[in-house]
């Protein structure tokens, strides 16, 4: 039998017409894609080699990482695939690519005719170097663990940055809901430049992407709407009705004859007639840039001359911005370290590389770099490129924790922007200034840059950034403790998201969405959102993103019971990736996990070693809970209960808890008295369910073991409604009815609990029927 065809979702690779075909159609491939592709898909049972591959495609060795990056990214963008998604290509780090796809194998018999196939279904076997993902978990019923405040400013500025780390760019459900008539106002009035069709001798791939990001950026600076190159991009890739919206679009064929390169652009505008423009130049470079500014004359616009579009140097930027929008960030960064020794020292590469740094999570080079750049006198001579540069610094320090820092770098791009047409860029300062705001406690500020920055983002006509904005709108009323506020702004944004191929923000949004959930105690939804966000886990690169996706998924997982489950993840190398200003989170989930799954033992011992380096700075709010745990954990499992020092402070609802927890166990009634009511006027005032559960949960509990069965009812009363749900109100329930000897009752109460258990252990004596005759009900002390 002899191998004709390879078939692999919409695509089928004829070997023997060395064709691409997408369902009838034949797809445009250069021999050197057919060459790359092909040696892949023959060897898929295992990652290929970055040698092995140059020489099926180049038949020779000495071949640059870059030329052979460039093959790949060509590869990938003719079969729908990018470094991002990987669906069908792998990247195996520091050896080679895999193909991961399952592929069908047509073959004819020997000597046959082609026509009589016989396929056989060929599925791809993952190397063992590519990183394997835990399976996807069904669902269950429902509990929660207590939100932790403090914890979410870091989200806010997940979303945020991820709009600040390209530099030429201007800039975290479901897919059925409507985007807002803002949104949509943004979508009519902007234009969208499609990436270019090309053809030209050499290494030319680059230009497809390249050049389309170059016609962008100048229409914007020129001060016309256009939409991102990455919103485009997401766009098409996920064929939303964003592709098909806008005011218009513009087109570009690039080709090379008789020693010129020729370059017709074209706009299809609502607003006008077809609008076009052409230039012919022995350089690539200055091809474009002459027919873009034609183009923007016929809008009455124009640029100076800038000293930066020297075009070896625009060549090398676009060709790494290519590689950049494709997520190829090991191919971007060849692409620039390979630039001669002069082009390297030039501040537009150099920021370049600073963006690679930040793009792939090294934040403290990525901030080095801006640093030193901003350190030179001639950068203020820019306006725009100082203000990238005190975004992109804004944006590093943002994710290094340092916020007081961070607010300094976006204030000084703000007054930098304001009476300048550099709408973007303005709208990525005044976000970044709100999360710094936010993250500092100062939420009517935060409320009203984001504000400012929405009108800027419509003003510049971008979707995805509109999108960010209100990300962070939410994430904001999430720092101010209203959940229910909250999701409103997510469920406006996750669809642009994902509509967008924004994977990033969509991890973002959807971490969040299953947080406040959670805070609503709607564990069930919760649950749902963690299936979808873990569901992303594939396609995200990010390591800080990657370990939040599977601690939100872990906390579902515990708040329905699902203790087994959450347990693994949480000791997943992956977890174990520190957040930056979020390094104690997965060491708080693990000793409450421990508590919940019935380990008292066990939690007191991890709470314990997670607080012997915990300073009082770091997390001051998650200190607290997880000082918290211990003390429960410690009184659970009948060990010392702990000091702390300093002592816990009065403003935070886990630090009234354990100044009451304190005064009960010294007997000091009055004084916990005061204290639990002090924590449950602090939680109602915030409104968030989970709070106000856990402010009863602890009083109540107190107040059973005192006897004073007639108050702990009355607390017990106010949360009911969401005992239904929540596993732990269940408990109490099922407590307060043995104890006052209401059988009937505590057999409802008992069906429940054990409803909502999972694998969490309900105590032998509570599911003993309780004696008929109630005990007193009055007893207070």
């Amino acid at each position: 039998m002899n191998i004709v065809a390879y078939r692999f979702g919409e695509y089928s690779l004829d070997l023997g017409k060395r064709e691409l075909m997408r369902g009838d159609e034949i797809v445009a491939l250069p021999a050197r894609v057919f060459e790359c592709l092909t040696c892949l898909i023959e060897h898929r049972d295992r990652a290929v080699h970055r040698d092995e591959l140059v020489r099926a495609v180049f038949g020779r060795a000495d071949v640059s990482d870059a030329q052979l990056g460039q093959i790949v990214l060509r590869a990938r963008r003719t079969i729908g695939d990018d470094g991002h998604e990987q669906r069908y290509i792998r990247t195996v780090p520091r050896y080679g690519f895999s193909w991961v796809a399952p592929v069908v194998v047509e073959t004819a018999p020997e000597g046959g005719a082609e026509s009589e196939y016989a396929s056989v279904s060929v599925a791809p076997i993952a190397p063992a170097s590519v990183e394997a993902q835990p399976p996807a978990s069904s669902d269950a019923p429902s509990s929660l663990p207590p939100r932790a405040k403090g914890r979410l400013p870091i989200l806010i500025a997940a979303v945020v940055v991820a709009c600040i780390g390209i530099g030429m760019l201007a800039g975290v459900l479901l897919r059925s809901a409507p985007p807002t008539s803002a949104q949509a106002t943004v979508a009519e009035d902007a234009f969208m430049v499609l990436p270019m069709q090309v053809t030209g001798p050499g290494d030319i791939a680059w230009a497809r992407l390249g050049l389309m990001d170059f016609v962008a950026d100048r229409m914007r600076r020129a001060g016309i709407r256009v939409l991102s190159s990455e919103a485009t991009l997401g766009a098409i890739a996920q064929r939303s009705a964003s592709a098909q919206q806008g005011r218009g679009r513009v087109s570009g064929r690039i080709a090379h004859r008789q020693g010129l390169w020729h370059v017709d652009l074209e706009v299809v505008d609502r607003d006008r007639p077809v609008q076009r423009a052409q230039a012919r130049h022995a350089r690539l470079i200055d091809a474009a840039r002459l027919a873009t500014d034609r183009l923007l004359a016929a809008f009455g616009r124009s640029l100076p001359y800038d000293k930066n579009d020297a075009p070896a140097l625009a060549e090398r930027l676009l060709r790494a911005q290519s590689a950049m929008l494709a997520n190829e960030l090991d191919t971007a960064r060849r692409i620039l370290n390979e630039a001669p020794e002069l082009q390297r020292n030039l501040p537009q590469l150099r920021y370049r590389l600073g963006q690679v740094d930040f793009r792939a999570g090294d934040y403290k080079r990525s901030l080095a770099t801006v640093d030193a750049l901003l350190a030179q006198p001639q950068t203020a001579q820019d306006p725009l490129f100082h203000a990238r540069l005190l975004n992109a610094r804004g944006a590093s320090l943002v994710r290094l924790g340092r916020f007081a820092d961070a607010e300094l770098s976006f204030d000084q791009s703000v007054q930098l922007l304001q009476a300048t047409p550099y709408a973007a860029e303005l709208g990525q300062a005044l976000t970044g200034r709100a999360v710094t705001h936010s993250a500092q406690g100062r939420f009517d500020r935060a409320l009203a840059d984001l504000g400012q920055a929405r009108i800027y983002q419509v003003r510049a006509g971008d979707l995805l950034a509109v999108a960010r904005v209100d990300a962070n709108l939410g994430s904001v009323e999430m720092d101010r403790g209203r959940p229910a506020a909250a999701i409103g702004y997510y469920r406006a944004a996750v669809p642009v998201f994902e509509s967008m191929g924004a994977v990033n923000e969509l991890a973002g949004a959807r971490w969040l969405l299953t947080s406040a959930q959670l805070g609503l105690l709607e564990n069930d939804a919760a649950l749902e959102e963690s299936e979808r966000l873990y569901a992303l886990l594939g396609r995200i690169r990010d390591p800080a993103v990657r370990a939040r996706t599977i601690l939100g998924r872990a906390e579902a997982l515990m708040a329905v019971g699902r203790i087994r489950e959450a347990r693994e993840l949480l000791l997943l190398p992956a977890a174990a990736v520190p957040i930056l200003a979020e390094t104690h989170q997965r060491e708080y989930l693990m000793a409450d996990l421990a508590r919940r799954g019935g380990d008292a033992r066990s939690a007191a011992v991890l709470a314990e070693r997670a607080l012997r380096d915990w300073s009082p700075e770091q997390s001051p709010t998650l200190r607290e809970w997880t000082q918290l745990r211990w003390l429960q954990a410690a009184a659970e499992a009948d060990l010392p209960r702990p000091q702390f020092a300093p002592p816990p402070s009065a403003d935070s609802l886990p630090g009234l808890l354990i100044r009451a927890i304190g005064h009960a166990a010294r007997d000091e009634k009055p004084d916990a008295q005061r204290e639990f009511a002090a924590a449950l006027a602090l939680a109602e005032r915030g409104g968030t369910p989970a709070d106000i559960a856990e402010a009863v949960s602890a009083q109540a509990q107190w107040l059973l073991s005192q006897g004073r069965y007639g108050e702990a009812g009355a607390l017990i009363g106010r949360v009911a409604p969401w005992a239904t749900r929540d596993f732990e109100l269940a408990m109490l329930q099922l407590r307060l009815f043995r104890a006052e000897g209401q059988i009937e009752p505590w057999r409802a109460a008992l069906t429940q609990a054990r409803r909502l258990a999972g694998e969490r252990t309900i105590p032998a004596e509570l599911t003993l029927e309780p004696s008929a005759q109630p005990r007193n009900a009055s007893a207070t002390n």
